[in-house]
């Protein structure tokens, strides 16, 4: 579309002419000649190809190849010794391999789809400039040639060179890799094209002003998208979770491995075949290794994620789930997050006095300054309908000066089409300023926090008189005003102006006119915070979680908005609780660390470079910190918080690309509800976790007795998967979906370092509750036989009725036993029965499955003939019913002798 390299060499008149483009902006039939000519602006999809790559890593898990070599083992013994059964269970073995590994890609690509519906979820929009008219389109439908126009916050969609610009400032850091932020000018550059100032870059931010600039590269064909095409295909490091849950499986495959080497030699060294060994060990394999549990934690993320997108909670990565679970501390904004964000004037006061003043010409007056020094951009009507009012965009605060002058005074767009030269808010300075031209008229304003215009004051206005020159006394009053207003939890802004005597240089800075103001007044806005606010921050401070402001407001307006929300107490002096960003600015990590153990509580008059320091100082203290933002600037604290929460519906793009998390409704009250949920999630793993594992014990105990007694086998390798594949699967699943527990917030907070797989869950699930089904299950095979006439020492073959009766028998009881186990584990300190049966629909299913599953392997044909078993008398298979209340009771007693300290109330009882 132009001269390789040239674009930002070229003077800015001959721009538009060398992109075949025009100040008005393209047509609609050149836009869409162009798309089908460069294509979307998006970047080239990963390779097609690497679905194969993403399935083959599922097969190369520690679980996969165990239970692979295990299948290639049981081949290799049917080859050498055909007939005995060992050519089924290799099937068996790699069928259970192939399913699992299948069932990973299956969600990892469902992640995939997930994460393209967030996409479109959350679209990029652009404002360009189209037929002479500015609109709103999805970044994808950027061309080259569009005029693209760019403020504060935006993320930049393409590359373009800057044919307009006021004050723009952006941040080139994902394209660069430097943190200095970028000013931009318009204008021909020599140099680089990466260095030259004229050009906006794709996946750049825009942190300061506004700029006008003509789309010459989209897609791949941007500078960032060549970078990308270079790193597209490199992996992300694993999340805590992934590495704890590789820990596991690591775990568990050596335990696994392990036993079965082990008692394969003890076999060898006794004199058993060598065949028996071979079967012995595969079995203490099999029963060893879980091989439903790594599906069943997918499942707990991803209906947990959609769960919490149910309360407004988006998790843009299924790890975040457990994250947002375990903080420790949550610091969150005021406006939008704590408030509703919806700004009305509540008060006009004069400086002098202090009085209200409703209009008049003092009104107007301040009004007028308030109007230059805001950025409001109207709708397409002039006339002040309620359509055109709900037109105005901008920020809220500016859009409510406009609202209140319409109300007043009629239609603010006289004095904003005047408004020349528009000077953005600078958060160091935080005030923000316009200049009006009306014929001779030369008005300079700007509003802001008192304390910054305060040094800038030459004079008060007075409602009825001409200006008074500002003294100590004045402005010790104004300061009073500004403070009793302040601490009702009004934020308070002044406005200022004065006359120039002739339009000033475009070149001009804004302190060269910051002098000799006339202060016009003050006014007070009120953004109520959400009703719900309040609880949400008490069931934090239940949990154990600590809540910090951190906000730009005056310090008595964060006091007052503090203690309405319940973050500071109301009853207790509060001042060394309440840091001030001057303060803050000043204070070594150390310091600042110091000054949080000391309570530290709200943070005002501080910038959003200024969260990077409190997350830092946090994090230096052993927290896991929640971080919610909105703003570019808030993008680098996102990232380094250990949970970043962006707000879905005020903040920016690149907040929320940052974040890890995105609230929908921008409200406290969500982010509440999300870690309520995390901490369900991380509970429930610990449940069925230790629900999984206690049937390996009764799985691996008859292969011990096995292989040191003279007795048979009482289970077989094709009974234990169809425990672990078959009957734990659904019940595990639904432990994976129960709803927090009532005192889920009222437990102290996580351990950062807390592991997944502890000592006191093995303990529970391997020396407690699985020692317990061994033992009754056991108890019945040997019934069984003895009740058919089997003496000590006698051998029986595998097509024996009685063995097979006796082996169902086991079977049978280790799965009618798992009921009274899932039922008991969903509750930490509780029966699990106080919770309804009926409360859980996937838990039901899994018992009704259990239970229907127990009766088939004895008495229904294709069952018995699939897994060799045999029938037995209706009385004995109710004997095996007393299992089920055996262990629910014995649980139930542990919880209440130990105050539910076991497997999981040590790893969740801080949830």
């Amino acid at each position: 579309m132009y001269p390789g390299g040239q674009i930002h060499e070229v003077a800015d008149a001959d721009v538009f002419g060398l992109l075949r483009s025009r100040p008005q902006g393209l047509t609609e039939p050149e836009v869409a000649a162009r798309r089908r000519e460069v294509g979307a602006n998006r970047l080239q999809p990963p390779s097609r190809w690497n679905w194969l790559k993403s399935l083959a890593k599922q097969f190369l898990n520690f679980f996969s190849l165990l239970l692979d070599v295990a299948a290639a083992v049981c081949f290799i013994a049917d080859t050498i010794q055909p007939g005995e059964g060992m050519g089924v269970l290799g099937w068996a073995l790699l069928g259970v391999s192939v399913l699992d590994a299948l069932f990973a890609f299956g969600q990892e690509m469902r992640a995939e789809r997930a994460m393209e519906e967030l996409r479109k979820f959350l679209p990029q929009q652009v404002r360009v400039r189209r037929g002479g008219e500015e609109q709103h389109v999805p970044a994808e439908e950027l061309v080259p040639g569009d005029v693209l126009i760019v403020g504060e916050g935006d993320r930049i969609a393409a590359d373009a060179r800057l044919v307009e610009s006021e004050g723009a400032l952006v941040n080139n850091a994902p394209l660069t890799g430097e943190s200095r932020s970028q000013p931009l000018r318009i204008g021909p550059a020599k140099g680089r094209l990466i260095d030259s100032p004229n050009i906006i870059f794709a996946g750049s931010s825009v942190l300061r002003g506004t700029g006008t600039g003509v789309v010459f590269a989209t897609g791949h064909r941007t500078e960032f998208g060549k970078i990308a095409a270079l790193s597209r295909d490199v992996r992300r490091p694993l999340s805590p979770l992934q590495r704890e849950t590789d820990r596991m499986v690591r775990v568990l495959t050596v335990i696994a491995v392990s036993m079965g080497v082990l008692f394969f030699a003890y076999g060898v060294t006794i004199g058993r075949s060598l065949w028996v060994n071979v079967v012995f060990m595969l079995g203490i394999i099999v029963a060893n290794v879980p091989e439903g549990l790594l599906p069943t934690f997918t499942l707990a993320l991803s209906m947990a994620s959609v769960r919490m997108a149910k309360k407004q909670v988006l998790v843009k990565e299924l790890e975040a789930v457990e994250s947002l679970g375990a903080v420790h501390v949550i610091c969150t904004d005021k406006t939008g997050t704590l408030t509703h964000n919806e700004l009305a004037i509540t008060a006009v006061i004069e400086p002098l006095f202090g009085e209200e003043i409703a209009d008049g010409e003092a009104a107007r007056s301040l009004f007028k300054a308030a109007l230059i020094a805001s950025e409001v951009r109207l709708g397409a009507k002039g006339s002040d309908t309620e359509e055109d009012r709900g037109a105005r965009a901008g920020d809220p605060l500016d859009v409510a000066i406009a609202d209140r002058y319409a109300q007043l005074f009629g239609s603010p767009e006289p004095i904003l089409t005047a408004t020349r030269r528009h000077f953005p808010f600078d958060l160091a300075k935080r005030r923000e300023a316009g200049v009006f031209v009306c014929g001779e008229e030369v008005l300079f304003a700007v509003k802001g926090a008192w304390e910054s215009l305060r040094p800038l004051i030459g004079h008060l206005a007075a409602s009825s008189r001409e200006p008074e020159i500002a003294n100590d006394e004045s402005l010790a009053m104004c300061d009073e005003i500004v403070r009793r207003n302040a601490a009702r939890g009004h934020r308070m802004i002044a406005v200022a102006s004065r006359e120039l005597a002739k339009r000033p240089n475009p070149d001009a800075r804004e302190e060269s006119l910051e002098r000799g103001l006339v202060l016009r007044g003050f006014l007070a806005f009120d953004d109520p915070i959400r009703a719900e606010v309040p609880d949400a921050v008490t069931r934090c401070h239940d949990a154990g979680i600590q809540v910090l402001m951190v906000t730009g407001d005056h310090p008595d307006t964060a006091r007052a908005i503090a203690q309405m929300c319940r973050i500071l107490p109301v009853d207790e002096p509060v001042e060394q609780r309440i840091l001030l960003g001057a303060e803050l600015e000043t204070l070594r990590e150390e310091q600042l660390a110091q000054r949080l153990r000391d309570g530290a509580t709200v943070f005002a008059r501080t910038t959003p470079e200024q969260k990077m320091k409190i997350v830092t100082a946090l994090k230096r203290l052993g927290r896991v910190v929640g971080m919610t933002g909105d703003g570019v600037n808030d993008a680098p604290a996102l990232k380094a918080a250990d949970v970043g929460i962006a707000m879905g519906a005020s903040g920016t793009d690149v907040a929320r690309e940052a974040a890890d998390i995105v609230l929908l409704d921008d409200n406290f009250a969500s982010i509440t509800a999300g870690i309520e949920e995390g901490r369900a999630v991380l509970a429930n793993m610990q449940k069925f976790t230790t629900y999984v594992l206690s049937s390996n014990i009764p799985e691996i105990v008859p292969f011990l007795v096995f292989i040191v007694l003279p007795v048979p086998l009482a289970l077989t390798v094709i009974q234990i998967l169809s425990i672990d594949l078959g009957t734990d699967l659904l019940p595990a699943i639904g432990l994976g979906q129960e709803p927090p527990e009532p005192d889920t917030m009222r437990r102290s907070r996580g351990q950062q370092n807390q592991r997944l797989l502890n000592f006191r869950l093995m303990a529970t699930a391997y020396l407690f509750l699985g020692v317990i089904q061994a033992a009754w299950s056991l108890f019945m095979f040997f019934f069984v036989l003895t009740q058919g006439g089997w003496q000590w020492g006698q051998e029986l073959t595998e097509r024996d009725p009685l063995y097979r009766a006796a082996t169902g028998m086991t079977l049978a009881t280790i799965v009618l036993m798992q009921i009274g186990n899932v039922v008991s584990r969903r509750s930490l300190t509780r029966s699990g029965l106080a919770r309804g049966l009926l409360a859980n629909r996937i838990l039901l299913v899994g018992v009704a499955f259990e239970v229907i599953f127990s009766w088939s392997i004895l008495y229904f044909p294709p069952v018995q003939s699939f897994l060799k078993t045999g029938p037995v008398a209706w009385q004995v298979y109710a004997l095996a019913w007393l299992g089920i209340p055996l262990i629910f009771l014995a649980d139930y007693a542990r919880k209440r002798l130990l105050g539910g300290v076991g497997g999981m109330s040590g790893a969740c009882g801080a949830w």
